[in-house]
């Protein structure tokens, strides 16, 4: 999600629409966002803040409670959903200790089922974030959706017929640690080209800092070398024509796999697609032969489609098969 984790909040007026509301949760490394839907899934009030860094479990979890409280006022949760960077476990347990030490092996859903009296889903946020897109975003063209997620590193979910493409033991496959050929990137994974660290926001960060010579320079490099790229400056234009070319390269493996009908992309380096869309399309047409070649869109709710599709998930359970169908027509 976004690197702003200023708060900005209002609690749910349950005056309104109705009084019942779902609760989705973006947490993310830095920053979480939650929303809350009424029964007609629209945004009536959301908070961002920051996310804790390590704290003890019974903290963490206060801290969920806290705040989903705090964003329901006196309406009533009737379903809460929360995205997490993964790994995320069959039994939707974080396993992540890097991003998200204080929240690693703890029961939240557990936690929140009792604190709130509701059901609680938890899910990998590469899957909420397409869930989002698919119901209200870039995806609902799409009966399947291939959602990339360009952050601090690359998030892959494929949506096939209303949900997600998950392994044999039930687990999310963490696709952003597929290895790319004809590269070398090595990975805190331990292999040696994983996609991650081509295509993601930090890989992007690294190279345009580099091209700037400022070895430790931040997320405004990004944008100082796409105005230049955008303003006709060569070497720009060739760090994006790289950038494309290596998130391709990750597609393509991936749409030989999935064969999507649609592609989103999503994340802090999505904002920057104008200036490598192009070598992004045409390595896609190069070596399509195996592999398909659908529409590949950025992502219509920015920030908001990793909490947003968190609480279709939480609302939508146990019965999965109609996420899509929500957003038909609309």
């Amino acid at each position: 999600m976004s690197e702003d984790v200023s708060a900005e909040a209002a609690s749910v007026d349950a005056s309104g629409r109705g009084s019942d509301i779902a609760i989705g949760v973006d947490l993310g490394g830095t920053g979480t966002r939650l929303v809350a839907l009424d029964g007609y899934g629209d945004t009536v009030a959301q908070l961002v803040v920051p996310t804790p860094g390590a704290v003890p479990a019974d903290a963490a979890v206060d801290f969920l409670v806290e705040r989903v409280a705090s964003l329901a006022g006196e309406a009533n949760v009737r379903s809460i959903g929360i995205g997490a960077s993964g790994p995320i476990d069959a039994d939707g347990v974080i396993r992540n200790d890097d991003t998200l030490p204080a929240f690693t092996g703890v029961d939240l859903a557990g936690a929140l089922a009792a604190a709130f009296g509701a059901p609680v889903a938890v899910d990998n946020d590469a899957v909420t974030a397409a869930i989002g897109e698919a119901v209200a975003g870039a995806g609902r063209p799409f009966r399947s959706v291939l959602m990339l997620t360009l952050g601090t590193g690359v998030g892959v979910a494929a949506l096939v017929e209303g949900g997600p493409v998950r392994g044999a033991d039930g687990v999310h496959p963490e696709a952003g640690h597929l290895s790319l050929s004809g590269r070398t990137a090595p990975c805190y994974c331990g292999r040696s080209a994983c996609f991650e660290q081509v295509g993601s926001r930090t890989a992007l960060q690294r190279s345009a800092s580099a091209l700037l010579a400022r070895p430790s320079g931040g997320p405004q490099d990004i944008r100082t070398v796409f105005d230049r790229a955008l303003d006709g400056d060569a070497a720009a234009a060739a760090l994006f024509d790289d950038y494309g070319s290596g998130i391709a390269d990750g597609l393509l493996d991936l749409l030989t796999v999935h064969r999507s009908a649609g592609v989103v992309l999503g994340g802090s380096a999505a904002s920057y697609f104008a200036a490598y869309a192009p070598a992004l399309l045409a390595r896609l047409g190069e070596v399509a032969t195996y592999s398909a070649t659908p529409p590949v869109r950025v992502s219509e709710l920015g920030d908001l489609g990793g909490a947003l599709g968190a609480a279709i998930l939480g609302s939508r359970r146990p019965d999965r098969s109609s996420w899509l169908m929500l957003g038909r027509g609309r």
